[in-house]
């Protein structure tokens, strides 16, 4: 009975990785699409001038073609399956069984457990499964950013057209309608699910979760002078009524959440 415990146990500290994977994927395209604009200025509120937004279209249809998210995703979702057993295999697991309340002497002796062997025996098809999974979240990710990207290029044009000036922009049209600019255009968005940028993040994600007690606890930290939330026995009448009416139901049905908010 410990042992099937301490796989279910295993099997819960699983997810957090599944989750790291996925965000440094999907971070991606959002890190290299953010890279290429500098911080906003004073002048970022002003009008846009139709001349400058031209141009600047022209500038975000280069970055940002049509296609580039279902490429993005699955070149993320290839790169995060391909190194799912060995990111397993090096996981913290004593760390994240930590965060899930276990005590530090019980959480160290899963430091030697080898995940994948735990999941072998508990879902003979789990890998199967997490690639079905995974292929099934990616590619649903990216049909909805392909139907985002007209939106994505105009806030992208809009983003370049106040901070960048004319004749900077036109720079830049004209530098990515070189061969070494289209090049560099082509790849921008992409350049981060490259092999040797994955391989990277893939080895980050082990010490990030060693990190994550550190995360939470940073967290926990930064809301601490805070008062805890207010329970309905803390409510005076007219804020239970003005609770009720929001939320459309009966002020006798009530109750406080379970659990922390």
């Amino acid at each position: 009975m410990a042992e099937d415990q301490g796989g279910q146990r295993e099997g819960r500290g699983m997810k957090p990785g599944y989750v790291a994977a996925a965000a440094l994927a999907l971070a991606a395209p959002v890190a290299i699409c953010a890279q290429g604009v500098p911080a906003p200025t004073a002048q970022a509120a002003a009008p846009t001038d139709p001349a400058r937004l031209a141009a600047a279209r022209r500038v975000a249809a280069r970055l940002l073609p049509p296609g580039i998210y279902k490429q993005i995703m699955s070149s993320s979702m290839d790169a995060v399956m391909g190194n799912m057993g060995s990111a397993l295999k090096a996981m913290p697991l004593g760390s994240i069984a930590q965060m899930g309340g276990m005590t530090v002497d019980d959480a160290k002796k899963l430091d030697a457990i080898d995940l994948t062997q735990i999941m072998a025996i508990y879902d003979p098809r789990w890998e199967e499964r997490q690639q079905l999974t995974m292929h099934g979240m990616f590619g649903a990710m990216g049909e909805f950013f392909t139907t985002m990207e007209p939106e994505l290029r105009e806030g992208m044009a809009h983003a370049y057209a106040s901070r960048f000036s004319l004749a900077e922009l036109t720079d830049l049209d004209r530098y990515f309608a070189t061969p070494t600019g289209a090049k560099y255009a082509a790849s921008a968005t992409t350049i981060m699910t490259d092999p040797a940028v994955m391989t990277t993040m893939k080895d980050m994600m082990p010490k990030m979760m060693q990190q994550m007690p550190h995360f939470m606890d940073a967290a926990k930290k930064a809301a601490a002078a805070l008062p805890p939330p207010r329970r309905l026995e803390d409510l005076n009448p007219a804020e239970r009524a003005r609770l009720a009416k929001a939320m459309g139901i009966d002020e006798s049905k009530l109750q406080d959440p379970k659990g922390k908010l």
